[in-house]
């Protein structure tokens, strides 16, 4: 059930804090790559109104991650909403799926563990490019072997970083708060020694979703890894720093497999989205165990049947986990007005 256009008010924004992006565009110098998407497209959403009053809800115009310094602003928006009898909607774009202590708002946040998930917070898809629609969505067949790529970060690049990997993975975190690159390293090692499967994998020391740390030329390096994914039957997906993977979604925009490694992770839409299908899911309990769980899925499907999920993995993304439409979907939804009113 879909209802009426929501109205926000939006309280003035901090001072040289950037905005959320159905807000306004992109500052330039933002080194953040492949997750700015286009403005127009975030657009009709809401309708933002100019006082509280005939407000549906405030909304935070910056991400908290952003505000982390100022959280004053936050308590400050909270207080007025509160108030102003409304409830606040709060953007967590952020790695950390640490509980946040607002329990009055409406929190959307992509990192979280679901063991852990609040009954105000709601898991939203990682903001990235609608790279089917960009580059082409053409299903691969069965082949020989299961396929499996990945291209990105599971080395070092320096003494430093190895000794802080060791430290975090072996020492300070156990089970599934052990970071990305642990688990990217342990899957790919257990499926490159499996003769059963064809593993496609460029290993880079840096992360390639930031101008920063990218470390070789931006174009070569997207090519390389939108080129692997869709060469590739299945892609590793894993989580990166927060409880959640970019790579995940993107894998679904290109119309192919993810092989997720389950972290104790809530997807988005979890109720109504068929993840069983589109997804090989691993528990990182299991991850010992991917190789077998990825031919396994791998050999119970006929080419037909892998055609026609690499085609529904697509349309899963394009109409349900876009950010955008997400975004236009939730906003419009029943559920979400009525949890806005209690």
């Amino acid at each position: 059930l879909h209802a009426p256009m929501l109205k926000f008010f939006v309280p003035v924004p901090f001072k040289d804090v950037r905005l959320l992006p159905m807000l306004a565009p992109p500052v330039e110098g933002d080194n953040r790559l492949f997750q700015h998407l286009p403005f127009e497209e975030y657009q009709g959403l809401f309708e933002q109104v100019d006082t509280s009053e005939v407000a549906d809800a405030f909304l935070l115009p910056h991400n908290l991650t952003d505000l982390r310094h100022n959280v004053g602003y936050v308590e400050e928006t909270l207080a007025a909403a509160k108030r102003a009898g409304k409830r606040v909607i709060l953007f967590a774009s952020q790695d950390d799926p640490s509980p946040l202590p607002y329990a009055e708002a409406i929190i959307l946040r992509p990192s979280v563990y679901k063991s852990s998930l609040g009954s105000n917070e709601i898991v939203i898809p990682g903001i990235v490019e609608d790279l089917g629609k960009i580059h082409g969505v053409d299903p691969l067949s069965k082949g020989e072997k299961p396929s499996v790529g990945f291209v990105g970060k599971a080395g070092f690049d320096s003494v430093t970083s190895r000794f802080r990997y060791f430290l975090r993975n072996y020492v300070l975190h156990r089970g599934a708060k052990k970071e990305g690159m642990y688990f990217r390293r342990k899957a790919l090692a257990v499926m490159k020694n499996d003769v059963r499967l064809s593993v496609r994998a460029i290993v880079r020391s840096t992360f390639g979703a930031h101008a920063k740390t990218v470390g070789i030329p931006i174009d070569e390096s997207r090519l390389d890894y939108i080129n692997n994914i869709k060469q590739s039957l299945f892609t590793l997906a894993p989580r990166g720093d927060g409880n959640y993977s970019l790579r995940f979604y993107e894998t679904l925009s290109l119309g192919r497999i993810p092989v997720l490694i389950d972290t104790d992770m809530h997807l988005p839409l979890e109720d109504s989205v068929p993840y069983q299908d589109i997804v090989v899911r691993v528990p990182h309990e299991k991850l010992n165990g991917i190789s077998d769980i990825v031919f396994e899925y791998w050999t119970s499907k006929t080419e037909e049947e892998l055609v026609d999920l690499q085609k529904r993995a697509q349309e899963v993304f394009s109409s349900q986990l876009y950010f955008p439409v997400f975004l236009r979907n939730l906003f419009a939804s029943e559920k979400f007005h009525k949890q806005l009113a209690v």
